[in-house]
């Protein structure tokens, strides 16, 4: 079995180290790198080609701009599509919503370290996963704006 190659973003060394740790202790996880700005982020990634980029949305360039950024590389390893999860303090339903619609495959709250290998592996098993409080609202609204876009079309 082969090991789920992560890249963590964020401009906070502390949280950096935090995360290196924690997948890093994990057995399913290889830490490939980590970066502090999204232009580090889109070069280092092409540099390693990782299968899950861990990113903080409010680090400088990153957020949902950075998400697209890689998205479009088209970054893959042959075996599998590159997963990008959002990690982040700023929890609020328009975060949430706007990391989905960038192509961000779950959205992780900062602060729940005991869990997030098992999360991680998740998203990088093809889930969709939203541990934040706010993940119920926000997928109302993405079906809502997706209904009243396509309203008109089916008429």
């Amino acid at each position: 079995m082969s090991r789920i190659r992560v890249l963590i973003a964020d401009d906070d060394v502390g949280i950096r180290s935090a995360l290196e740790d924690v997948l890093g202790a994990d057995p399913r996880f290889s830490v490939v790198g980590s970066v502090a700005t999204g232009g580090e982020l889109r070069t280092l990634a092409r540099a390693v080609v990782p299968h899950v980029v861990l990113l903080d949305i409010r680090m400088p360039g990153g957020g949902a701009e950075a998400v697209r950024a890689l998205l479009e590389d088209g970054l893959a390893d042959g075996r599998r599509p590159l997963t990008v999860i959002a990690v982040s303090a700023h929890t609020a339903v328009a975060n949430v919503v706007a990391m989905l619609r960038a192509g961000a495959v779950g959205y992780l709250a900062k602060g729940r370290l005991a869990a997030l290998p098992d999360l991680v592996a998740r998203c990088a098993d093809g889930e969709v996963v939203l541990a934040v409080p706010g993940a119920a609202e926000a997928l109302r609204q993405l079906t809502r704006d997706d209904l009243a876009v396509a309203r008109p079309a089916l008429r």
